[in-house]
C-alpha cells in the first residue's frame, strides 16, 4: 500500500490549551482571579486554535492511501470534518474512491522544481524547521483526479514532496502504473540527481 501525507493528530489542540493555560494561569495568579485568567487563557486558546491551525490544518496534515483497488483520503475541506478532525482525530472521515470509477488522473504542480528559501533568510534551527511547510505553501503539488460522474478529487503530495523528494517521485510512479490503462497527464522528471537532498 501506498501512503502519502500524515494523519491529523491532536498536536493543534493539544498546542493551543498549553499556550492558552501558560498565559491563563499567570494572569489568574498575578491578578489573583480565577475568571479573570480563564479569560485570558481561552483568548489565547481560541486564537491559536481557529486564527492559526484551523486554516492551515488542510496543509499541515493531508493523508491519502492507495493500493491495487481503491484510494482513500482523509477529507477535511469542509468546517464540520476539519474540526472533528482536529478535535478528534481518530475519527477523521476518510473517503473511498474505487480506481475503476476514476475517468482521469492530471498532476498540477512543478515536480521538477525545488523550493528555496530565499537568500536574505539566515540558516537557523527555526528556518530549517518551518522550510518544508514554507515549500507546502508555496511549492503545491496535487493529482487531481476526474471521477466518472463528473466530480474531482485533489490528493495533496506536497508534504511528501517537501520531505523528501525522490522518495515522493518513486512513490507517484508506483501510484500512477496502479491506474493501468487510466489517461494521466502528468511530467515526472527521470533525473533526479538535482532533489536526492532531503530538507530537514
Amino acid at each position: 500500500m501506498l501512503k502519502f501525507g500524515k494523519k491529523i493528530t491532536y498536536r493543534a489542540l493539544l498546542i493551543s490549551l498549553l499556550v492558552g493555560f501558560l498565559p491563563g494561569s499567570a494572569a489568574g495568579d498575578i491578578l489573583n482571579s480565577l475568571p479573570i485568567g480563564l479569560l485570558v487563557g481561552l483568548a489565547f486558546f481560541l486564537y491559536v486554535f481557529f486564527a492559526y491551525y484551523f486554516p492551515n490544518v488542510p496543509t499541515l496534515f493531508v493523508y491519502w492511501t492507495a493500493d491495487s483497488d481503491e484510494i482513500r483520503y482523509c477529507d477535511i475541506k469542509s468546517w464540520k470534518n476539519r474540526l472533528l478532525g482536529m478535535v478528534a482525530p481518530f475519527a477523521a472521515k476518510m473517503v473511498t474512491i474505487k480506481k475503476s470509477d476514476i475517468k482521469s488522473a492530471t498532476v498540477v504542480g512543478d515536480l521538477s522544481g525545488n523550493f528555496a528559501m530565499p537568500m536574505a533568510i539566515p540558516f537557523s534551527p527555526g528556518v530549517a524547521v518551518l522550510s518544508p511547510v514554507l515549500s507546502m505553501i508555496h511549492h503545491p503539488d496535487l493529482v487531481v483526479l476526474t471521477i466518472k460522474d463528473g466530480s474531482t478529487v485533489d490528493l495533496d503530495v506536497s508534504r511528501d514532496y517537501a520531505y523528501s523528494r525522490d522518495n515522493t517521485l518513486d512513490k507517484l510512479d508506483a501510484f500512477f502504473k496502479g491506474l493501468g490503462s487510466i489517461p494521466i497527464k502528468t511530467d515526472i522528471p527521470k533525473d533526479r540527481k538535482h532533489t536526492s537532498t532531503k530538507t530537514v
